[in-house]
């Protein structure tokens, strides 16, 4: 198969180093050559007297770079890759809009945002409901009709890690996701992934009677 678009490359790339940690250089070519099912003849094509698949990969790492998502190389060292361990907490902002699942464009206002689409966020919702992915919490359970419809919505990856836009599956790529647990996913960048706050919830004795899904 091809070299898969730069954007899915960056997305690969971020799920391959929260799988597996720290990965040096080679390894990291070897893992997604062999995910993406590269023949020899394409693992050895050359642009400009490089690896063609190495180079794209190693865009893809600058970009994250770039963006916070992962260490530079002044950190982490040149032949080791990681994921950079910083907090952020982005606001949520959703525009209705209609048409495709597009996201990702940027809006210029003081700062580049990502416009987030409520289409995808409504079908997300149509297959998940409205109980959190995380903790189970329901706002309609516990606040009555106040309640109804309340829940945010979270990218399971960072529309801001990708950066251009691209095609969004609601399904896979959102789930629902209370304020708090939305909050504390976002307190580390790459945020926590639904299993790694389900665990802390488990570590923790918390939410006891309520069964936890393993969404990752």
């Amino acid at each position: 198969m091809p070299i898969p678009p730069r954007t899915e490359v960056k997305r690969q790339l971020i799920h391959l180093l929260e799988d597996h940690g720290t990965l040096k250089t080679d390894r990291v070519y070897e893992l997604l050559s062999t995910q993406w099912g590269l023949t020899e003849s394409e693992r050895n094509a050359k642009r400009s007297g490089g690896s063609l698949f190495e180079n794209e990969i190693r865009w893809a790492r600058q970009e994250l770079a770039i963006a916070g998502i992962i260490d530079r190389p002044s950190n982490s060292g040149r032949a080791f890759w990681r994921l950079a361990d910083t907090t952020t907490i982005p606001p949520e902002q959703y525009d209705d809009e209609v048409g495709s699942y597009d996201e990702g464009s940027v809006k210029r206002i003081s700062v580049n945002a990502y416009e987030r689409s409520k289409k995808a966020r409504d079908a997300c919702l149509k297959a998940h409901g409205y109980k959190c992915a995380v903790c189970q919490f329901d706002f309609e359970a516990v606040y009555g009709e106040a309640g109804k419809n309340c829940i945010h919505v979270h990218h399971l990856v960072e529309i801001s890690a990708i950066g251009k836009k691209y095609k969004i599956n609601p399904v896979k790529d959102l789930v629902p996701i209370c304020p708090n647990c939305h909050y504390l996913a976002h307190r580390r960048k790459p945020a926590y992934t639904v299993t790694e706050m389900q665990d802390m919830l488990r570590a923790n004795n918390s939410f006891k009677r309520m069964p936890l899904r393993g969404t990752a």
